[in-house]
C-alpha cells in the first residue's frame, strides 16, 4: 500500500467492523477533568493502525474477570 493512499483515506470506522480481539487499549488519561481512553484498532478498508480517542462518559460496574480471557471474546 502506497504512502499516498494511506495519506489520502479518510478511515471511515463503523462499529459493525471494529472487534475488541483487534483492539488494545493504548493508554487512559485526563485532560480538562475528563477521562480519556485511547484504542489502537485495524482500519476495516486498508488494515492500518489507527489510534481512537474516546472521552469517558459513563461508568457501570461489570461481572467481568480481570484479565480477560479469549472465552470472552468468542
Amino acid at each position: 500500500m502506497s504512502h499516498e493512499y494511506v495519506s489520502d483515506h479518510e478511515h471511515d470506522v463503523s462499529v459493525e467492523y471494529l472487534y475488541p480481539a483487534d483492539s488494545d487499549v493504548l493508554d487512559i488519561y485526563e485532560r480538562d477533568d475528563r477521562l480519556y481512553l485511547e484504542v489502537a484498532t485495524v482500519c476495516p478498508e486498508c488494515s492500518e493502525t489507527l489510534a481512537l480517542t474516546a472521552p469517558v462518559e459513563s461508568v457501570t460496574e461489570v461481572d467481568v474477570d480481570l484479565p480477560l480471557d479469549e472465552e470472552y471474546y468468542d
